[in-house]
């Protein structure tokens, strides 16, 4: 049995980190691109937990050894080009999992990074896929598929415990000021400037939420900086319930946790 676990691992833990161990992002857009890129590398992997944490960034895919490989590749890769990251990754450190409690300590140590240093510049946690696991995005959806399946006895609550608040009520009152913040996060967006389709998207959740609050059409083009035309067209466009809902609960987030409370 003990044979078969060392040559056949559920999967493996990667810690990818720049060749002078600089941060590898400095703003939440940035974080935004860490989280979008990872996922989107990670598309045909078992990818169930990733995160970074200033000079380093975790991942736990239940892949092996050699598509964990070439997902480490693909990702260093392409974050380098995304971020314009003047210098290269390290080749991937990596270990093995060989047990399924093995992969559920895995699982929390990468998503409580930040726990582990002392780090507090991601008070939301974008730069890991803990947002996707709770419906705060809506990019990652397929991690959350994979967390079921293979991790089954993950709980909300645990989930909640990492991101330091006790619940995320849907009807829980907001700060329409950051609008646009949770918008773009939902989304997994650096911002929201732009035309392109998942920006139009998001705006459209955007305006489609504040609208269904009662606030105001000058205000929702004030808070989003659209003109009350675009507003207008984008009250009705088609409705995207799991983003309007994330957009819901960045808000509902950002009341929880105001932004600045954390850190220096």
């Amino acid at each position: 049995m003990r044979e078969a676990a060392r040559h056949n691992p559920i999967g493996h833990h990667l810690v990818l980190r720049l060749v002078d161990n600089r941060v590898i992002a400095n703003t939440d857009a940035q974080r935004r691109v860490v989280a979008r890129t990872v996922i989107e590398m990670a598309r045909d992997d078992r990818l169930l937990a990733f995160g970074l944490v200033d000079t380093h960034l975790h991942l736990e895919d239940a892949e092996n050894r050699d598509r964990c490989g070439r997902l480490a590749q693909r990702v260093a890769s392409s974050l380098k080009q995304a971020l314009r990251l003047p210098v290269f990754f390290v080749p991937v450190h990596r270990e093995p999992i060989r047990s399924q409690s093995h992969l559920y300590r895995a699982f929390h140590y990468d998503l409580r990074q930040q726990d582990h240093h002392g780090v507090t510049t991601d008070p939301y946690h974008e730069a890991s896929n803990l947002p996707d696991l709770l419906g705060l995005r809506v990019r990652g959806r397929q991690l959350t598929e994979h967390v079921r399946t293979l991790l089954p006895r993950v709980t909300r609550d645990d989930l909640l415990e990492v991101l330091g608040v006790p619940a995320l009520p849907d009807d829980a009152p907001v700060d329409w000021e950051t609008l646009t913040t949770a918008a773009a996060a939902a989304a997994g967006l650096p911002d929201l400037s732009g035309r392109r389709a998942e920006v139009v998207k998001a705006r459209i959740a955007a305006v489609q939420l504040a609208a269904s609050a009662g606030v105001r059409t000058a205000v929702i083009g004030e808070l989003l900086q659209l003109s009350t035309r675009r507003v207008r067209e984008a009250a009705d466009g088609a409705i995207d319930s799991s983003l309007t809902r994330a957009v819901r609960l960045q808000l509902v987030l950002r009341r929880l946790k105001p932004p600045g409370s954390n850190g220096i």
